[in-house]
């Protein structure tokens, strides 16, 4: 008797009506975590240090790219009856130990790019120990973002919410423990290694990855490695204009004091990209289901719900950034960054440009339409670079109007690109 009051609250946690509310939960603690700990670290850091952090957190996110592209998009698009619990455990494992291997290749990739960068190019020799820490904590952040994926596809977005709100804990914690102790890059770093390494033991717990199984794993990914090649050769274009990573070009470009201020504007308006997230993370299984059932007319429908939803969150979100951006600076960098107010605006235009194009993508991917969106996202790097070139003589102000203008191109060319697919796909499809 006593069981039926906890099967009816596990029932009512899987309801896919809340599943939205806890993915948002989720990217909240994500990114307010980062908030506070970028909040934290730059208050304390000098501003080399704290540029080296955003930099290294960027290289990160640079490696996560392809992570994404190869592991979690066919892993959360591929969509799969829930078989028995042995079956399972072994489809949702296999994944598993297919990202820690794809984790620990490309952390070794960026230790590669690191010794390069300290060979070749004196002039910024000063990247190589930002990308050595970004090798760091790669590993420990793609594990951790993993099982929360694990968690969704099992329909239980309550968990993933948990386990961020463990990162989120242990992050502020170890900013705070590196503002004081020790006010250097390396600490702000391993903040967010230490945060990423307990989150995923603790969903560890839960999940129980089975035994890998080298040969059985290969063949989950194979069915799907063309798709997953071109999504990965999608990463070098989006790498030049992706909100994450244009930190590390900002940063070749106009220095590391650059990169810091560029840093602390992008701290306020990422919660923005967060939403993005957390609506990604239901959308896309959500989007690939529709497609299933009801063909063309059902990912439309779950596509144009996506972008309403989009603009309504992170256009208000953005507007209130903008709005209030002098106190919010105040107040999250104790006068530290004054004066970056204008940059902060100028982003906030920039990054919601970029949150409308998620939709469009998701449409493309969901389609398999990886070559598609690869020509979307070359024309849109070709556009940024120059873009930001152009920009070097108006400093940080600069650079985000360049983002705008580039982020205002993709919108045009995924316009193109989702019309195109959408008939491609209805005249695939048996006429009623």
């Amino acid at each position: 008797m006593a069981s039926f009051p906890l099967q009816s609250l596990t029932g009512r946690l899987r309801d896919r009506r809340l599943a939205r509310l806890f993915a948002l939960a989720d990217q909240g603690f994500q990114g307010l975590g980062s908030i506070a700990a970028s909040a934290i670290l730059g208050r304390h850091l000098a501003p080399d240090a704290f540029g080296a952090v955003g930099v290294a957190i960027g290289a990160y996110y640079f490696v996560a790219g392809f992570h994404r592209s190869l592991i979690t998009l066919p892993y959360v698009t591929e969509h799969r009856e829930h078989g028995d619990a042995t079956d399972d455990r072994r489809y949702h494992s296999d994944w598993w130990w297919l990202n820690v291997a794809a984790a620990l290749v490309l952390a070794v990739g960026l230790v590669a790019i690191a010794a390069l960068v300290q060979v070749a190019l004196p002039a910024q020799r000063w990247l190589a120990e930002p990308l050595l820490l970004g090798a760091g904590i790669t590993p420990p952040l793609l594990a951790a973002d993993f099982v929360r994926r694990w968690f969704y596809k099992q329909e239980r977005a309550w968990l993933a919410a948990l386990v961020s709100a463990l990162f989120f804990v242990v992050l502020i914690g170890g900013a705070l423990v590196a503002a004081t102790i020790r006010p250097d890059a390396v600490a702000g770093a391993l903040a967010w290694g230490v945060s990423a390494t307990l989150a995923t033991l603790f969903a560890l717990l839960l999940l129980r990855p089975a035994a890998p199984a080298a040969t059985r794993a290969w063949r989950r990914f194979a069915p799907h490695g063309r798709f997953a090649g071109w999504l990965a050769l999608n990463i070098f274009p989006y790498t030049v204009y992706s909100t994450a990573t244009v930190v590390i070009l900002i940063g070749a470009l106009l220095g590391p004091g650059a990169a810091a201020v560029f840093t602390a504007a992008r701290t306020l308006t990422n919660p923005a990209v967060s939403i993005v997230s957390a609506i990604d993370s239901t959308d896309k299984p959500r989007a690939a289901a529709a497609l299933a059932k009801d063909g063309g007319p059902g990912l439309r429908r779950a596509i144009g719900n996506t972008r309403r939803t989009l603009i309504v969150l992170t256009g208000g979100y953005l507007a209130l950034v903008a709005l209030f951006a002098h106190p919010l600076i105040a107040l999250v960098f104790h006068g530290q960054y004054a004066g970056v107010e204008q940059n902060v605006q100028l982003l906030c235009a920039a990054f919601f440009l970029f949150c409308l194009n998620q939709p469009s993508e998701t449409l493309l991917i969901v389609l398999r339409a990886s070559r598609t969106m690869f020509v979307t996202r070359a024309a849109t790097a070709l556009v940024t670079l120059a873009a930001l070139v152009l920009a070097i003589p108006h400093g940080i102000a600069g650079m985000a109007i360049a983002i705008a203008v580039s982020q205002l191109a993709n919108i045009v060319l995924l316009t193109i690109a989702e019309r195109h697919a959408l008939n491609r796909l209805a005249l695939s499809e048996p006429s009623a």
